[in-house]
């Protein structure tokens, strides 16, 4: 078999033309010959639509298979909470001149390649995130690693900050082997990236833990950042390269490697093959922390000098409501004080409560420490009667019946962390009536509580109503805590989703699919439904299957149901402490024949708490504080 790479062999190539060669390809590095017929054209040097007529010209019908690697830079730089998905755009309407050039030239290459190969060979365009290696030449991991042993000192501009993926060189080549000549990617586009999703904070702490060195970080104001003509590694296109890896791909076999193993290995490469990088910029970065330090921060009038700074393991997890990119971590410079009982946070989650919050979904707006959910433990019980070191969940929604609670005596109704502060602190205070006990046994597990509060509330009633089938909508946990709710009411139960998805517990069946045998008689219609996605292209369809007079229950307000369809909205967190108690009796019940840890994802540092936010499949990530 005869294969063509056209590209630079530094970064792809010289990973990709091993792996061809192992699957039995002769492989050509160049121009195409005009006397061979490829089976495989791999094109990683076309930017342009110039440059892909050119090559695609040049090989006329001569390919059995064309796979271009684009970039994801045909996505636009915007902040979001989900991954860009490849049916999210389409490069033959999206061509606006408006666009940044390089974003206009991405989409402009594909387009042409979907034109030039139309009735001449198959054609298969992968987008990978930004490609990272020990060639790259803008390798945000070497750009970590340089700054780490210079000093471990990492300075950042204050305010929003991207989230992103990439992709090993490596992984990207083994996507290449995966998709040449399979039938199921031809004239498809692929996303490829790898699993972790990044931010600055976490990258930088996985180049710390490989090197085995100290980090700090130091932040200036973003106008002083912007002034001294400094810019961040991969710049304006980080977001754009917040892309979700194709599930054909998956279907496929391929799967990314290990990102923590992937930048650890490269950072400890680039630190043992450091190139003369520009040092210039690392010391002009340093002299405008040290301009910024110097600004004292205080009122003349009120104070005669500054305050001094402390080092404290106090922290305090914030966000603005209405803007998603304000989740912040705030190390507290000075010791704070609070009454008693005093608590320490041992895990946070973040729930479809705190994203709702992020994404401007409530009313509420303004600076606030976020968080309802969590797993406390008593510091200082003081006089509340508490043991001290016991380990507590707290009720998070106000009032909660004690007449003496000094939080509730005015009777508001509201969330902590929505509607007022919540629980993402280090350390702090809640008055005895907030405090519900946590059984040991449960561990982590414990957190499902809270949301499974509000599961009971909502549906408990309706569960009981009639024995017709529950369809439920979305991959969260809290998907399976309704389908085993439902399961325990003998209630048969359809997982549906955009897409199908294949999992141990909980197979997920494409909502066309379900509407499709719904017609033809294969499925029965619901009387249930219940969608965590917040998708109007599986909420409308999902309340189209629905009998008259059915129930469907929402995270958020739908778009529009069909008539005669009722929808409800569920609570954002346990609506009171008895069911708070109930739902803790319920995961001990069924912590005897259910694994409940499978619905606890892994523990994420709180320098990388985005993502809480992007779970894996029907789990809970949970924020832990080393300090």
């Amino acid at each position: 078999m005869q294969a063509l790479y056209v590209g630079e062999l530094e970064l792809v190539g010289r990973e990709l033309v091993p792996l061809l060669e192992q699957a039995g390809y002769v492989v050509d590095c160049g121009s195409p010959d005009p006397a061979r017929h490829y089976d495989l054209v791999v094109d990683n040097a076309s930017t342009s639509a110039t440059e892909i007529r050119a090559l695609v010209c040049g090989l006329g019908r001569r390919a059995a298979h064309y796979v271009l690697l684009s970039g994801s830079r045909v996505y636009p730089v915007c902040f979001r909470l989900r991954p860009w998905c490849e049916d999210e755009l389409d490069v033959a309407l999206d061509l606006f001149p408006s666009l940044p050039p390089e974003v206009l030239a991405a989409r402009a290459t594909e387009r042409e390649l979907r034109l030039l190969a139309r009735g001449r060979f198959p054609i298969t365009i992968l987008r990978p995130a930004e490609v990272d290696g020990p060639n790259a030449p803008d390798s945000i991991t070497r750009w970590f690693v340089d700054r780490v042993v210079d000093g471990g000192l990492v300075v950042l501009p204050e305010g929003d900050l991207p989230t992103y993926r990439h992709v090993s060189a490596a992984d990207l080549a083994r996507a290449i082997v995966t998709v040449a000549g399979r039938t199921e990617a031809f004239d498809r586009t692929l996303n490829v990236a790898s699993q972790a999703m990044l931010g600055y904070w976490g990258h930088a702490a996985m180049v710390r833990d490989g090197l085995g060195m100290p980090l700090r970080y130091g932040y200036v104001p973003a106008w002083r950042w912007r002034a001294a003509g400094l810019a961040l590694p991969m710049g304006e296109l980080a977001s754009s390269s917040f892309i979700e890896s194709s599930p054909v791909l998956h279907r496929l076999g391929w799967r990314p490697g290990d990102t923590f193993e992937f930048v650890s290995t490269l950072a400890r490469h680039c630190a043992e093959h450091r190139q003369p990088g520009d040092m210039a910029v690392i010391e002009r970065e340093r002299q405008v922390l040290h301009e910024a330090e110097a600004v004292a921060l205080y009122t003349p009038a009120l104070q005669s000098a500054p305050s001094l700074r402390h080092e404290t393991r106090q922290w305090s997890l914030r966000g603005w409501g209405g803007r998603p990119a304000s989740l912040h971590l705030e190390r507290m410079d000075e010791v704070q004080s609070f009454p008693s009982p005093l608590v320490k946070v041992c895990a946070l989650a973040l729930n479809a409560a705190e994203e709702s919050f992020l994404r401007g979904e409530y009313e509420q707006q303004g600076d606030r420490t976020i968080g309802h959910n969590a797993l406390l433990q008593v510091l200082q019980p003081g006089a509340s009667g508490v043991a001290c070191g016991a380990m507590m969940l707290p009720l998070a929604t106000l009032p909660c019946g004690d007449p003496q609670c000094p939080w509730c005596r005015n009777g508001h109704h509201a969330v902590l962390g929505i509607g007022c502060g919540g629980y993402g602190w280090g350390i702090c205070t809640t008055p005895p009536s907030h405090l519900i006990p946590a059984p040991a046994e449960l561990g982590m597990a414990v957190l499902l509580a809270d949301p499974l509060a509000t599961l009971i509330d909502a549906l408990s009633a309706s569960l009981a109503n009639d024995p017709g089938p529950v369809w439920i909508a979305g991959r969260t946990f809290e998907a399976a805590l309704a389908a085993w709710l439902a399961q325990d009411a003998g209630r048969p139960v359809l997982h549906v989703d955009r897409r199908e998805w294949s999992h141990a517990e909980f197979p997920t069946l494409a909502i066309d699919q379900a509407l499709e045998q719904l017609r033809t008689g294969t499925l029965a219609a619901p009387t249930l439904a219940v969608d965590f996605t917040g998708c109007g292209d599986v909420t409308w369809p999902l309340a189209q299957a629905m009998t008259a007079g059915s129930s469907l229950f929402v995270r958020r307000r739908p778009l529009g149901v069909p008539h005669g369809i009722e929808w409800h909205e569920m609570p954002a967190a346990a609506p009171s402490r008895a069911l708070l108690e109930a739902a803790i009796d319920t995961l001990q019940r069924w912590s005897l024949f259910r694994n409940l840890d499978a619905r606890v994802g892994p523990a994420v540092p709180l320098d990388i708490h985005w993502d809480a936010l992007l779970p894996a499949p029907f789990s809970l990530p949970w924020l832990e504080g080393k300090s």
